[in-house]
């Protein structure tokens, strides 16, 4: 079961708390994630279901042994990592009764010498930690209004069908995606609708406010559309999304 929004900020609290009780620890966002860093060096990601993993997850730079030898003994709490697992780093559950904040300090101590340059080593930490930032939220009455929207015109089109992630809905023909729906992927604030075009990069190019990158997908292939304007051009973006659909059922 996926940890509320409420446990993960709880949970998040307190992992920020141990990354500041070391010098030189600064936060940012990277892909919409917590990620704590010395001098732009990472150590630890806070991850709340990542791609619907359904953990909240502290993932800690380590070496590839500790990484073996930690999930070896509690594979529940601990496990390999996608793309940096290969580097050593290690996923520390959070969300368990087995879950243990005094070994997770030790990790993260580990995973910040690592990084840390000799000039902040024998520094003294930042106190209090400064306040966590402030980020950006979507509207829920537009996100419902565009999900109904797309929706209905799912409905319209042939052999159409919907899957729920979190913060996506995405529509499928033949197995294949065609259009999806964005709400604040990487905490950017923005709700968008995403679909196949031949005029992608063109679009991003010629109208950055209205287009956007697609989150995830190929530049090349897909755009998003801005739909959380104060006007927003449902016949333009109905007529993009079915040309998407139609480029997956005429070939």
């Amino acid at each position: 079961m996926t940890t509320s929004s409420d446990t993960a900020d709880a949970l998040l609290a307190r992992v920020r708390a141990v990354c500041f009780d070391f010098a030189g620890t600064e936060e940012k966002r990277s892909h919409g994630a917590p990620f704590f860093h010395v001098r732009g060096r990472g150590f630890v990601i806070f991850a709340h279901d990542h791609h619907g993993d359904g953990r909240c997850a502290a993932w800690c730079k380590a070496t590839p042994d500790d990484q073996r030898r930690l999930t070896r003994a509690n594979p529940d709490v601990y496990f390999v990592l996608p793309y940096v697992g290969v580097k050593g780093w290690v996923g520390v559950r959070l969300d368990l009764d087995a879950s243990d904040f005094d070994a997770l300090a030790m990790i993260v101590e580990e995973a910040w010498r690592s990084v840390v340059p000799r000039s902040l080593a024998h520094a003294v930490p930042t106190s209090p930690p400064p306040d966590a930032p402030v980020l950006p939220t979507t509207d829920p009455a537009v996100v419902a209004g565009a999900r109904a929207w797309l929706t209905a015109l799912a409905a319209t089109l042939p052999g159409s069908s919907l899957e729920e992630s979190p913060g996506q809905l995405s529509l499928r023909v033949r197995k294949r995606p065609y259009a999806y729906l964005f709400d604040n992927v990487h905490r950017d604030g923005v709700v968008a609708v995403g679909f196949r075009s031949d005029e992608a990069e063109a679009l991003v190019t010629d109208a950055p406010k209205r287009f956007l990158r697609a989150p995830y997908l190929d530049p090349r292939v897909w755009v998003s559309m801005r739909v959380d304007g104060k006007k927003v051009a449902w016949k333009d973006l109905a007529r993009r999304v079915t040309a998407s659909h139609r480029s997956l059922t005429e070939k």
